[in-house]
């Protein structure tokens, strides 16, 4: 193998590489034999076929275009560390010469990480937010839970206000036509929530049982129902019931009621707990991305449009992940939100290059600190995936491909950076 032209453009490395005939020819018979063991000949068993009817029965085409990648595929990972370049994402082929009895030649134009210039990235004053958790915090819970578990009962005497549930007879009309989107008998309608309009809500709130009320609303021309928006609407409403919620007492069977605690104080304890953890969570990282934004603001780099591109799928992957823990589909995902999946790309680009940046950020300060990744941490996070997916250590180290533990490693080697940076962050 020959490298004939190596040249940097920017954050794109282009290599021009040779290889022999002979080396081409090698890995076709390779290719052509393993067709061979797939192919059925009239005639012939299976697999059984003369080599020269088997090339016969091929599209040579196909068998070239195979040939290549494998070729390319076995000579990228060597011409990477040959020529010390550092990949972003797979490169773009181009095949300059396939021709008989001729030398194989072929170009790669690869991203690169970008040369990065760290400012200061040591004693970088941040502000640690406070973890405690106070008696107003915990009571809020409680009284959403409370609300939670407590049941709906009829309202005998009293007038609407926010948070009831209202049964009700309504006609909207626009210019004396009948809006049909809203059926004319409501039921459980949630008084304050302004799933109509705001205004809506508000000029129903105060109204006694069997009262009647009519009014008129301009809705805004971007309103979802199309036959209404930007329109004037009349409404004829009558309420017909009034439901509110009647509160459970906060007592030890309250407690019982909402999980397996023994009693009152028991429940408020483990809220206090759970909440003291997620303000710990919440507090590391935005620790974490104070440091990043600060450090960042410090460095000079030229991000790579392929990697904003590239962690961008990531956030869309992981959008996909979360929808899916609520059974939802992207696609669901966006005709609820009335969005295509480009849309949604576009609204994730921004956060999608401050993670980039964070990213390559991590990379240099590691390079820069000389920190490594002890086979015994690749070992340890390993083993936590193997958890996770059900399989056994050596069964799951056994599936991950050299693209995938890489992608761990550098993974476990962004963590240590960013753990270095807070060990010598100033931090009040």
């Amino acid at each position: 193998m020959k490298t004939l032209k190596q040249e940097k453009n920017g954050n794109t490395q282009v290599l021009e590489v040779e290889l022999s005939w002979d080396q081409f020819r090698t890995e076709r018979e390779k290719v052509i034999n393993n067709y061979a063991k797939d192919m059925s000949i009239p005639g012939f068993r299976k697999g059984k076929a003369p080599k020269e009817i088997v090339e016969k029965n091929l599209n040579i085409e196909v068998v070239n275009d195979r040939t290549s990648q494998n070729l390319i595929s076995d000579a990228y990972p060597v011409l990477l560390k040959e020529n010390n370049v550092d990949p972003v994402d797979y490169p773009k082929v181009e095949i300059i010469t396939l021709k008989e009895e001729n030398p194989f030649v072929f170009k790669l134009e690869i991203d690169v990480y970008p040369e990065v210039l760290l400012g200061q990235y040591k004693g970088i004053k941040v502000q640690k937010k406070t973890t405690e958790v106070t008696e107003e915090e915990v009571a809020k819970v409680i009284s959403d839970l409370q609300t939670r578990v407590s049941k709906f009962v009829d309202v005998e005497n009293g007038s609407t206000k926010k948070d009831d549930n209202l049964f009700m007879e309504l006609e909207a009309k626009v210019e004396g036509a009948e809006v049909k989107s809203w059926p004319r008998g409501i039921e459980h309608f949630p008084l304050g929530k302004n799933f109509i309009h705001e205004e809506f809500d508000k000029s129903i709130e105060g109204l006694n049982c069997d009262e009647e009320k009519s009014f008129r609303i301009k809705f805004p021309e971007d309103y979802s129902l199309k036959e209404i928006a930007g329109k004037n609407v009349d409404f004829k409403i009558k309420i017909k019931k009034i439901q509110r919620k009647e509160l459970v007492p906060l007592d030890d069977d309250f407690a019982k009621k909402v999980g397996n605690f023994g009693s009152f104080s028991e429940l408020k304890e483990d809220i206090k707990i759970n909440m003291e953890n997620e303000k710990k969570e919440d507090t590391d990282a935005d620790l974490k991305n104070q440091i990043i934004q600060a450090v960042s603001k410090e460095t000079k780099v030229e991000l790579p449009t392929s990697l904003i591109d590239a962690e961008t799928d990531i956030m869309v992957d992981e959008l996909k992940t979360s929808l899916s823990r609520s059974n939802l589909t992207l696609e669901n995902y966006l005709k609820s939100i009335r969005k295509t999946e480009d849309e949604i790309k576009s609204d994730l680009r921004k956060p999608a290059t401050s993670r980039a940046l964070g990213k390559v950020i991590l990379k240099k300060v590691a390079q820069v600190e000389k920190l490594e990744v002890p086979s015994h941490d690749l070992d340890t996070e390993i083993a936590l995936m193997a958890q996770g997916s059900n399989k056994s250590v050596e069964e799951y180290k056994r599936s991950l491909s050299q693209g995938a533990l890489k992608y761990m490693e550098d993974y476990i080697l962004r963590r240590k950076a960013l753990d270095f940076l807070i060990s010598h962050a100033n931090i009040n």
